[in-house]
């Protein structure tokens, strides 16, 4: 095995099998160009929430520290383990070692590994991953366990057999060891949707950007870049160049023929993004489909007397729709035009956000929400995504509001996001809130505001009870729903402008 001196760590291990280059980057990369994520903290919370309400339920008393193996403690969290392969080294921290009544090197017992599952399913990171940590127990108690243990969010336990994927974990330290012994970087990974979260993101993204990396055009997955690729076309502005009608019937010979009007279609929607992405221009969605009047927003709220701009914040690990906000703008002059441009004197526009708390259950929030949209007759509800229509709806049913409620409420969503992929091709790799507002101009007043700093700051103020932190996320929640406003202003003063 290569790599001589190579220390490779559980979160090497994991990082690797999620993304090569990301590892590489982690022994060799400029740590200037690092940049922090909240990700990684809201799972260890995650992970010492779930060891915690575990340990509770089984009466387990925590121990800490390699001394406690040696005197037979039940269970043992967070303790580090080394071990040497051939010309490698391996490092580990376990969550959880619990013991069983098996002979080792320790005494009369022995101790097998739990690892904390995040999804919904056990996938061939968290396998190897165990094994990785059960063949660090081997050369601490003596012998490999015979299987490891997945703890999921609910509490239950789920065994795994460790000795079959030994041989698999033997290839991925072989295949690790070569590849992290490179000088330079592996490739970017083709699906580039979690790279968002990486700590790596920025010298990822400039290089993705110089490079024309097909994983940036909006719509174009891992498979559908292999698709591309085998077709000679490996770069943005090579799509961009691409003839649709020739990329089209060369999708249908490799798909199946009776698809043909859907590859061709795929087609000229992908090379009009390229195309958009690499001019660095806007652009409408050609047919009548994409703008009708009857779907415009204009004529959507021409009769309305006010606004709505609804933003939910979620824990999604915690299933809690924590925040309900409401951006109230009101119409100045009846009979004047909609004007959605920014009102400084705020006399127009006010936030009115809604804390649930679990204890409030579905009723009483509901019932205050409800409260709201009483006040506001018939405005419209607009939202980014169809996140708070599913969410809003849901609650309503939950709650037992009546079917008259529920289709009231169904009538005002807008989606705005909705609008604008039917409606426009964006020079942008995303079409998501952040990347769309942000691509017109708006900015959010806390740096690197985002969903999962959101989240921890909710943690935060949820177990600390510092007002600064419940002041951030109902910053943010306001600068969500103003930039839900700016996108909607920007597609009224599109619809209002004559096509060329």
């Amino acid at each position: 095995m290569k790599g001589d001196g190579l220390v490779i760590s559980d979160r090497l291990l994991s990082s690797w099998l999620r993304c090569p280059r990301k590892a590489w980057q982690d022994l060799h990369g400029d740590p200037t160009q690092r940049a922090w994520h909240p990700q990684q903290a809201i799972q260890l919370g995650q992970e010492q929430q779930c060891l915690n309400r575990y340990g509770a339920r089984r009466g387990l008393a925590m121990a800490r520290g390699a001394a406690e193996a040696f005197r037979g403690a039940a269970a043992i969290q967070g303790l580090r383990l080394l071990a040497q392969e051939e010309c490698v080294r391996l490092r580990g921290r376990v969550p959880l070692l619990l013991r069983r009544d098996t002979e080792s090197r320790l005494g009369p017992w022995s101790y097998v590994p739990l690892l904390v599952r995040t999804g919904r399913f056990i996938n061939r990171e968290q396998r190897l991953c165990l094994a990785f940590l059960g063949r660090l127990l081997q050369g601490f108690q003596g012998q490999c366990p015979p299987r490891g243990l997945v703890l999921s969010a609910d509490g239950s336990c789920q065994p795994v057999a460790l000795e079959p994927l030994q041989p698999q974990l033997d290839e991925l330290l072989e295949e690790m060891a070569v590849g992290l012994s490179q000088p330079h970087a592996p490739e970017l990974v083709a699906e580039r949707k979690r790279c968002s979260i990486c700590s790596w993101r920025r010298p990822c993204n400039a290089h993705a950007a110089a490079s024309g990396h097909l994983g940036d055009v909006s719509g174009v997955g891992s498979g559908r870049r292999r698709q591309l690729i085998q077709l000679q076309i490996p770069t943005i502005a090579v799509l961009a160049q691409s003839d649709p009608s020739w990329l089209g019937q060369a999708l249908v010979q490799q798909g199946h023929p009776s698809q043909a009007s859907h590859h061709n279609a795929l087609a000229a929607a992908l090379v009009l993004q390229a195309r958009s992405q690499q001019s660095q221009q806007a652009r409408r969605r050609p047919g009548p489909a994409s703008f009708s009047v009857e779907s415009s927003l204009t004529k959507r709220l021409c009769r309305s007397p006010g606004l709505l701009f609804y933003d939910i914040e979620a824990d999604p690990d915690a299933r809690e729709n924590y925040l309900h906000g409401f951006l109230i703008r009101t119409r100045q002059d009846p009979g004047s035009p909609l004007d959605l441009t920014p009102d400084p004197t705020g006399i127009a526009t006010r936030h009115h956000p809604i804390l649930c708390l679990p204890h409030h259950g579905h009723g009483r929030c509901w019932q205050r929400i409800h409260r709201l949209l009483r006040h506001f007759p018939g405005w419209p509800l607009l939202h980014y995504g169809e996140t708070e229509r599913v969410e809003l709806s849901r609650l309503a049913h939950r709650a037992g509001a009546s079917a008259t409620s529920r289709e009231d409420l169904e009538r005002r969503f807008v989606d705005v996001h909705q609008l604008v992929r039917q409606q426009w091709v964006l020079p942008l790799s995303s079409y998501g809130l952040k990347s769309v507002a942000t691509w017109l101009g708006f900015r959010w007043r806390h740096p690197n505001a985002e969903g999962a700093r959101a989240v921890l700051w909710w943690r935060h103020w949820r177990r600390h009870g510092h007002r600064h932190d419940l002041r951030r996320i109902l910053d943010y929640n306001h600068d969500d729903c103003q930039a839900t406003r700016v996108v909607a202003a920007w597609l009224l003063a599109q619809e209002q402008t004559p096509m060329a």
